[in-house]
């Protein structure tokens, strides 16, 4: 029943406009026949034509809004206008008395024609109400027609109606003219914005005052996984936050109370279980009395960005020969480590590591070929210690291996003894069988006590030491 009487749709919005228009006059043209009926029944009883009339207008009702829902617009319109003028023209006229000085009824015809038909069927009903006066005229001045009151019929009745409705022709003729001209801006206005919505490259959210999804554009349902039309009333917060860690709309609206909107970085959790890096770009939209209204969000997936930091992050503080970490990584995830405990007692030992006589393999085989020894002897380096030990290079043929969590001096010979015996196999090079020695130097401290040892320089004044007795072996840092 609800659907048999709702309002038809249209895909065209000024017809949906003119329709809305058109039914809110059927509903209040019922409401005025009953009215009618009843208060002629209680008032006029003698008068019982007035439930023909009443029949005949409710049906003339129900037959435009059934033209109106096969989307016959015009004709169902003018059926109203044609039933509102003869009420309010003819039957005035003729039955009340008042006849053809009905100005604010024919006024009010010319409005309703306009509105919910188009400009120039207010001009088309001018004209009829002009001829209309004009024939009521003849008939009351010839004695046809008693003489109406309050005015006479005479010239000046008849140029105060033409006036009248002259004007509210023009005026409705105008308006509507300047409606459809602000109703087309205001439409490509948001044809742009919607273009704007579902084809920028950016996922686009409209989200209530409570997080909660009312319309998202197609690259928003994409990069969260979901068909567009199952988004509607999905909580933002709850795609928000990796590795555990929680968004909740407090943090949100923590965010939307700041004067300066922040563009934020936060993890998006994908409906497959997969996390993408995102900037986040939030805007509280207000109502046209200044009100908070709905919330704006703008989704960018920067996991190439991402990619791009951590690769300069990683060559910042990577040889790039050797792949290996290099002197600004020992100081920024070693040397400056600030949250070594002062009563911790483990020790940490370091390996200052030189190539001997490596000018002669650059000198006999070139650069490339050395180069490529480098890379040899830092993957033979790596495999001689533990994952979570650091090998680096320091430059040149210079290498830096950092064992932590080292129990006893045994266990630094030990590490000493294997890397040695792994540089002793011949580097296989190009079809060039490379033969090369390398010089140690060893220091090793209690974490506790790092502040006060710098086992960089003392590992290295070691390296020369074992370099001073015979190369090919390693020696500890002895104080002199």
């Amino acid at each position: 029943m609800y659907k048999l009487l709702e309002v038809p749709v249209f895909n065209d919005p000024e017809k949906q406009r003119r329709a809305n228009i058109l039914v809110a006059t059927q509903v209040a043209a019922v409401v005025m026949m009953v009215l009618i009926i009843v208060i002629s029944i209680i008032l006029a009883p003698d008068h019982p034509e007035v439930f023909l009339q009443g029949g005949a207008g409710a049906a003339a009702i129900i037959f435009s809004f059934y033209l109106l829902k096969l989307g016959k617009l015009e004709i169902a319109g003018w059926i109203i206008v044609v039933l509102g003028w003869s009420i309010l023209t003819l039957d005035l006229a003729f039955i009340s008395g008042i006849r053809g000085v009905n100005i604010l009824g024919q006024v009010l015809i010319v409005m309703f024609a306009g509105l919910a038909i188009n400009g120039r069927s207010a001009l088309m009903i001018t004209g009829i109400n002009l001829a209309a006066n004009l024939a009521v005229l003849y008939l009351e001045t010839n004695g046809i027609l008693a003489n109406p009151s309050p005015l006479p019929a005479n010239l000046a009745r008849y140029i105060i109606q033409s006036i009248y409705t002259s004007l509210a022709a023009i005026y409705i003729w105008r308006a509507d003219a300047v409606i459809k001209r602000a109703f087309l801006e205001t439409q490509a206005t948001a044809d742009r914005y919607r273009a704007l919505f579902d084809q920028t490259n950016d996922g686009v959210m409209i989200l209530d005052l409570d997080w909660c999804v009312l319309n998202t554009n197609p690259q928003a349902a994409k990069l969260l996984g979901y068909p567009q039309n199952k988004m509607s009333g999905m909580v933002f917060s709850n795609w928000l936050g990796g590795n555990g860690h929680q968004v909740g709309t407090d943090d949100l609206n923590g965010i939307l109370s700041a004067t300066d909107l922040p563009v934020i970085e936060e993890t998006l959790r994908l409906q497959n279980g997969s996390e993408i890096p995102v900037e986040i770009s939030l805007a509280l939209v207000p109502d046209s009395s200044g009100e908070p209204h709905h919330i704006q969000c703008i989704l960018r997936d920067i996991t190439e960005r991402k990619v791009y930091e951590q690769r300069l992050i990683f060559q910042a503080l990577h040889d790039p020969l050797t792949n290996l970490p290099n002197r600004k990584y020992l100081e920024k995830h070693f040397l400056n480590d600030q949250n070594r405990r002062s009563d911790d007692q483990r020790l940490v030992a370091a390996f200052f590591i030189d190539i001997d006589d490596f000018k002669s393999v650059n000198d006999q085989y070139s650069h490339l070929v050395g180069d490529q020894v480098l890379i040899e002897l830092a993957a033979r380096l790596q495999k001689s210690v533990r994952d979570s030990d650091i090998v680096a290079r320091m430059g040149g043929d210079e290498f830096l291996i950092i064992l932590e969590n080292v129990k006893t001096r045994d266990n630094v010979i030990k590490v000493a003894d294997k890397i040695l015996n792994k540089v002793s196999d011949p580097f296989l090079i190009d079809d060039l069988a490379i033969n090369i020695t390398i010089s140690i130097g060893i220091n090793f401290s209690e974490k506790s006590k790092l502040v006060d040892v710098d086992l960089i320089k003392t590992s290295d004044v070691a390296l020369y030491q074992a370099k001073e007795s015979g190369k090919n072996g390693y020696r500890f840092f002895e104080t002199v």
